[in-house]
């Protein structure tokens, strides 16, 4: 069988089917609740349509210059012809299928969405505009000490020895991240990929920060919990 994960990076498998921004699970059903048309410009239409996830029935809106569904006679109907849904998409809210746990600061989610808003428009520079700010409010609120951007990265990476070394490598080596310039507000733009792979390594160090350090301790309190319960019932057969 040929290799098929490619699936799980993409918003819509088909025409029925997609990975929930909103519970994370892939290749679920989904139902079309609406569908809208509106003027773009004097030359453009837009159509928009509502999808709600039949497993957690939260709902997400996306934007095409094409028509993909609507309803003929109270029945939803997929425009014939459209195989790769994602393609003719240019924007989705949530802007991503992965949804940021909220255990990361409000402030860094904010700014990573904004910028994948940006990014999914084509606004290069206000995407990395965003990306860099998001960095330096991680640098900030893990209170990093150093006299420079790449001695504060350098700083985080030692913090965290259990994450990937390279993340932090990226992080490290990201063009033109210096305090003047982000200061100065003097943005330069980056290409979409290079934006793309700061999105995904920043959104992973994230992760291995503030998500995964109260998945083990919520696991580890489950664990003493049962054990607890055992010791007790024990005592209490003992007494009987």
């Amino acid at each position: 069988m040929s290799d098929q994960s490619y699936l799980d990076k993409k918003y819509f498998i088909d025409i029925n089917t997609y990975n929930c921004p909103f519970c994370n699970r892939n290749s679920v059903p989904f139902q079309l609740e609406n569908t809208f048309m509106f003027d773009w410009s004097n030359e453009k239409k837009c159509f928009g349509f509502i999808i709600m996830c039949k497993y957690c029935s939260m709902r997400s809106m996306h934007l095409s210059y094409e028509r993909i569904f609507y309803f003929y006679d109270s029945q939803p109907q997929c425009e014939s012809g459209i195989s790769d849904i994602d393609s003719i998409v240019f924007y989705s809210v949530p802007t991503s299928f992965f949804i940021l746990d909220k255990r990361i600061p409000a402030t860094i989610r904010e700014l990573i969405s904004e910028s994948e808003g940006c990014l999914k428009m084509n606004y290069l520079t206000g995407a990395s505009a965003c990306m860099r700010k998001a960095i330096y409010e991680l640098l900030i609120k893990e209170k990093t000490e150093g006299e420079d951007y790449e001695s504060r990265i350098k700083w985080l990476k030692e913090k965290y020895p259990d994450s990937d070394p390279t993340l932090f490598d990226i992080l490290y080596h990201i063009q033109d991240m210096t305090s003047d310039k982000i200061h100065e507000q003097s943005w330069d733009k980056w290409d979409s990929n290079y934006l793309k792979l700061i999105i995904e390594t920043l959104k992973t160090v994230l992760h291995d920060i503030y998500v995964i350090p109260e998945v083990k301790a919520e696991r580890s309190k489950f664990i003493q919990e049962l054990r607890a319960g055992l010791i007790k019932d024990k005592k209490n057969t003992k007494s009987e």
